[in-house]
């Protein structure tokens, strides 16, 4: 397995820099990974090796790890990755490729395939099954808490820790090992004076002031006409049993698969399962 990662970035055309890493055969079959909330393309350093043969390309999306952040008038909400996903397709000209998305890169995905399926050969979802819904009474609410979160940001500080290795900790302490931890930090952590932190854009702290509606979301999902993959972390989804079995339905048509493990499946333990069940899915 080829291990080198080239480092890119590309600027679509709303003016959006973004980072990007690809690795694998250029003019292979091309295979575009996106990451988790608070997360970057790191994610998939273990993950993306075993498909060298293919061109594997993880997008950083707009605030999180090197790519840039959105311009102040723009908001982080879940469909406007949508747009940074279309910038990419444009920007290699793929004709069809398929589309890999752990936790809110698989919401992400599954916006995109019900909005764009032409091109979109295949889908992978990692610990992802759509977007996470507001009931649209609960909206108000939701929407004044996030405006008076956003405009005190201006004043908040960022959480800063006494060195690097105190940030990969607070990283551990919300769950994740300290391998994996240690392997966003490279794309996640900057320092200066005041000692590190995590430098993804401060707005991604905030609960988005709009989301999508449950009815809204299963509009997108059953939209989706390409081959689907699902690969579910049992303990993850333990106290959402119910939100995993209202989504199902959407896509009835998807390949469902359960590993034990983590949410961060494709990075901790079971990085050779999930590997073989998503490069057998591609095959078949």
């Amino acid at each position: 397995m080829s291990q080198s990662w080239q480092e890119s970035t590309i600027t679509l055309a709303n003016e959006q820099v973004c980072a990007i890493r690809s690795l694998g055969n250029p003019q292979g079959r091309p295979i575009l990974a996106l990451h988790g909330w608070q997360d970057n393309a790191a994610t998939f350093a273990k993950l993306g090796p075993y498909f060298d043969d293919y061109h594997f390309v993880a997008l950083e999306f707009p605030g999180h790890g090197k790519s840039a952040p959105r311009p102040p008038s723009a908001q982080y909400y879940i469909w406007s990755y949508i747009t940074d996903v279309r910038g990419v397709v444009e920007h290699f000209g793929w004709q069809e490729f398929d589309l890999l998305g752990h936790s809110m890169g698989g919401a992400v995905g599954c916006l995109y395939a019900g909005l764009y399926p032409e091109g979109l050969r295949k889908m992978i979802l990692l610990d992802a099954i759509g977007p996470v819904a507001t009931e649209a009474a609960k909206l108000p609410k939701q929407m004044r808490e996030a405006q008076d979160a956003l405009g005190s940001l201006k004043t908040r500080q960022r959480n800063y820790y006494r060195n690097y290795a105190a940030a990969v900790q607070a990283r551990v302490e919300k769950g994740l090992s300290l391998e994996s931890s240690q392997i966003l930090g490279e794309r996640g952590i900057s320092c200066d004076e005041k000692g590190c932190y995590w430098s993804h854009d401060l707005r991604l702290r905030v609960l988005s002031p709009l989301s999508l509606s449950e009815e809204q979301i299963a509009a997108f999902m059953r939209a989706i006409t390409c081959p689907v993959q699902i690969i579910f972390a049992p303990e993850f989804w333990q106290t959402r049993q119910a939100f995993k079995q209202q989504r199902l339905p959407y896509i009835p048509h998807a390949q469902i698969h359960e590993l034990d493990g983590s949410h961060h499946q494709h990075m901790e333990g079971q990085v050779a399962e999930v590997a073989a069940l998503v490069r057998q899915f591609l095959l078949d």
